[in-house]
């Protein structure tokens, strides 16, 4: 499926068909995703009647959860079973009796990951997401000290795969990469939240898609949660032509 975007307007006049821009749809590679203009909708909610105005929010609201839970919980089929496609952005607009209209969908170019969705909301609006600060797990930061040091200095590390591979649209890294030995490390923490184990799978699925004859190596931590225990030897069974090594014993051997 092609990623694209929709401008997402409010109808401010049915009869003269006025439009105001109040978010971005993107659908397609690692989408979909939604973005709702805080600043459009405060201007909304002056021109509008309260229980309007409620009503609509109410429905920006779910659309933007049910856009998240699909994306965040069905990261392995994003690219085959879109729910969120070109097709419903009609049925999308009926739900609202036509209040909320989507434009022509645009195709895109482009990988659709996460940093390139918020370049487009940047571009179209000149707003960032408000990102939360969360700590990064441990492993993720030992990890990366790791792969950084001295010791992998013949290594290419966080290389897009679109960089290797001059007609890939996958702009999605690789911690480690060694073109020269045919060899690619990966770490993966599998006591992840759901959300960020099924997007690190997800990558390692398209990691080995994109090289076949590569020797693919994934660098873990020993698991700690019965659902980290189990989604190891789960995905050790997935892919049995990839080695799974202890950091521990990584850093060891290296």
């Amino acid at each position: 499926m092609e990623s694209f975007y929709s401008i997402v307007y409010y109808k401010t006049n049915a009869l003269t068909d006025e439009l105001f821009s109040i978010g971005l749809l993107a659908g397609g590679g690692q989408g979909p995703y939604l973005f709702i203009s805080n600043s459009r909708l405060d201007l909304l909610k002056k021109t509008l009647h309260p229980n309007t105005f409620l009503s609509v929010n109410r429905h920006l609201k779910a659309l933007k959860e049910k856009v998240d839970v699909h994306r965040n919980e069905s990261a392995g089929i994003l690219l085959f079973d879109p729910v969120f496609s070109v097709d419903q952005l009609d049925a999308l607009s009926q739900r609202t009796k036509s209040a909320i209209v989507y434009s022509k969908p645009t195709t895109i170019n482009e990988w659709l990951d996460q940093v390139f969705f918020e370049k487009l909301t940047q571009a179209f609006f000149g707003e960032h997401k408000k990102k939360s600060v969360a700590k990064r797990p441990v492993f993720h930061l030992k990890w990366k000290a790791f792969y950084y040091s001295n010791k992998f200095q013949e290594w290419s590390k966080d290389i897009a795969i679109s960089s290797v591979i001059p007609d890939s649209v996958l702009n999605l890294t690789m911690d480690l990469f060694n073109h020269q030995e045919r060899k690619i490390i990966k770490g993966i923490d599998f006591d992840l939240g759901k959300t960020s184990l099924n997007r690190k799978l997800y990558e390692t699925d398209l990691i080995v898609s994109a090289f076949p004859n590569y020797d693919i190596t994934i660098v873990h931590p020993s698991p700690k949660k019965n659902t980290g225990k189990t989604a190891f030897e789960e995905t050790k069974k997935k892919y049995n032509k990839i080695d799974f090594i202890g950091f521990t014993q990584f850093k060891n051997l290296n």
